[in-house]
């Protein structure tokens, strides 16, 4: 090991990248040549290639790939804070090594007491002070740590303390996100940290975080009791009762995480792992089973044919996430009878390959796709371990709240809980929002094989099944599989209605396979590429070497701004 590499600050390492470029100069062929990662000692994905590095530096220093995984997490905080910070929520599923097991922890936040049906009907609480459960990423990571970490908790949090305290230099990316969003985020307190004498800083600029370097100190000094039950959290309640929140110190207080059990399902050899519910795990792996009747192959790769099977099959598995799953302490989900080889075979029964399905009854509400931003990483270590970690504020930069003087913004998941008392995702107090993340852990064989994920909302779980079966059935290492153009349903949001055929698919499909799924009854429409950004981690179980894939997608911020093309970021050693 090398001394020097050890010490480098995160905040210099990013000058090694070209992370962003003009959408205009970003081409379907430049993505496809995108190089495969491998590695022998150990390997950190992640959506921004400090975030990742942050999790390398741990490696080096002696650290396992539980410790990389939270330092890659609390460095995301400070850079991508669009995407998540420590006032989010989010899953973690990993696979212990020492223990030769798959767990599930999940530290999704959960609604204030005082969040009742009453409270917020005829509310808008789609952002702002009303849109937030309890911040939980923070207790997630120090619970992951003390269960699984090596490296001093403090060590865990110095790369994001550097690059909150000494800066990193502003991508255009990051420019451009924040001209877009400028209207959504005219809170004092927001508009005093990203807006520096009122002003969006320009790319190029060194942009710091002294507020939230002060937050991360006090969180590795003291731990996360500081921010739940010390004065950091009595100053956060306070905040919210001033400005008509309903978040209270106590709600952060009481708040605690889950280790929970995962669920799973075999395909041809694999047995996938993931979140139960309150995640919409268990419609990926209710199109996995569904799949499994099918040679894929014969099919050829997406041809009109297999994407006909691939968009009836997300249909029926949206159907029963929607009409299902909740927050199981509240509500009865039957995953057995959704995950059974038998109930497969039944929903299979409905599909034909020749033409689609007029409509699939689903629950009433209906809504247009919101733009959603969330963040996944991965980390695999040389001894097995592997965390495969989703976390989220939601919609861009969440609430748009940067709470007190904190320099957090908070997530706005609460807007996933419904005022409708026939809803299954209903809102109440302690009741923990429905989400679509699923992070994955794949063996093989009974051993340690995959690591991966996505961001991406309603699409996370459909994008997902698409890239398990290129690897799976058409035997694509794991960068061509998450370059692979993809389809996307385009129907509903939140809860659907009858669910028409209607889907959004990326122009590098043919049009001639286009028109061919509209002969079949699709509504089709052509995007440039799809929003998620899959990324993981192959350990090849002949050779123990590890490989990994770092999508290239998210292009563009929306219809009106230019926008740019940015990677997720496979970083080995």
């Amino acid at each position: 090991m090398n001394a020097f590499s050890v010490r480098i600050p995160c905040a210099l390492i990013a000058a090694v990248f070209a992370w962003s470029a003009r959408a205009a100069a970003w081409t379907p062929e430049q993505e496809l040549a995108r190089p495969l990662i491998t590695a022998r000692h150990g390997m950190v994905t992640s959506l921004n290639p400090q975030s990742s590095m942050a999790g390398v530096r741990l490696l080096l220093e002696g650290g396992n790939a539980f410790d990389a995984a939270i330092a890659a997490a609390f460095a995301a905080t400070v850079v991508d804070p669009k995407d998540s910070t420590i006032g989010g929520n989010g899953f973690a599923t990993v696979y212990v090594s020492g223990e030769h097991r798959v767990r599930c922890l999940n530290f999704y936040g959960t609604a204030p007491a005082a969040a009742t049906i009453e409270a917020l009907k005829g509310r808008d609480y789609k952002a702002g002070y009303l849109s937030s459960p309890v911040p939980s990423n923070l207790k997630g990571y120090e619970v992951l740590h003390r269960a699984y970490g090596r490296r001093p908790w403090k060590d865990v949090l110095e790369p994001a303390i550097e690059l909150a305290d000494q800066g990193f230099v502003v991508t255009e990316e990051w420019t451009g996100v924040l001209k877009l969003m400028e209207k959504d985020l005219n809170y004092p307190s927001t508009r005093r940290v990203f807006f520096p004498g009122g002003n969006i800083p320009r790319a190029g600029e060194i942009f710091r975080q002294p507020d939230l370097a002060r937050t991360l100190r006090r969180i590795a000094a003291e731990g996360a009791d500081v921010f739940y039950k010390g004065d950091i959290g009595r100053s956060i309640g306070e905040f919210y009762r001033a400005n008509g929140g309903l978040l209270t110190a106590d709600d952060l207080a009481r708040y605690e995480t889950k280790w929970v059990e995962p669920i799973s399902t075999t395909y041809h050899g694999y047995t996938i792992y993931t979140q139960p519910p309150n995640s919409s795990g268990m419609a990926l792996l209710l199109q996995m089973n569904l799949l499994e009747g099918y040679d894929l192959p014969s099919l050829g790769h997406n041809s009109p044919r297999y994407l006909h099977l691939i968009g009836e099959v997300q249909r029926l598995a949206i159907s029963d996430r929607n009409r299902y799953v909740a927050d199981p302490d509240f509500v009865s989900v039957p995953v057995d009878h959704i995950l059974s080889k038998e109930y497969a075979r039944e929903r299979r029964a409905l599909i034909s390959l020749d033409r689609t399905l007029p409509t699939v009854p689903a629950p009433a509400g209906a809504g247009k796709p919101a733009k959603e931003d969330t963040t996944h990483l991965t980390a695999v270590d040389g001894d097995g371990n592997m965390v495969s970690l989703t976390q989220t504020l939601g919609g861009w930069y969440g609430s748009g709240v940067v709470v007190a003087d904190t320099g957090v913004f908070f997530s706005n998941q609460m807007r996933h809980l419904h005022t409708d008392p026939q809803s299954p995702s209903r809102v109440g107090p302690g009741r923990r929002p429905r989400s679509n993340q699923c992070p994955v852990i794949v063996l093989k064989d009974g051993k340690p094989y995959m690591a991966i994920g996505t961001p991406g909302n309603d699409g996370i779980w459909q994008r997902m099944a698409q890239v398990l079966v290129n690897i799976f059935d058409f035997h694509m290492d794991i960068q061509q599989a998450v370059s692979e153009p993809r389809m996307i349903y385009g129907g509903f949001e939140e809860t659907g209605t009858a669910l028409p055929p209607v889907f959004s698919v990326e122009d590098r499909i043919p049009p001639a396979t286009m028109e061919a799924l509209g002969a079949m009854g699709y509504q089709i429409h052509s995007i440039p590429t799809d929003e998620g950004s899959v990324n993981g981690t192959i350990r090849d179980p002949i050779t123990g070497f590890l490989t990994g894939g770092a999508d290239p997608r998210r292009l563009g911020l929306d219809d009106n701004w230019s926008g740019v093309a940015y990677s997720v970021y496979a970083i080995g050693w």
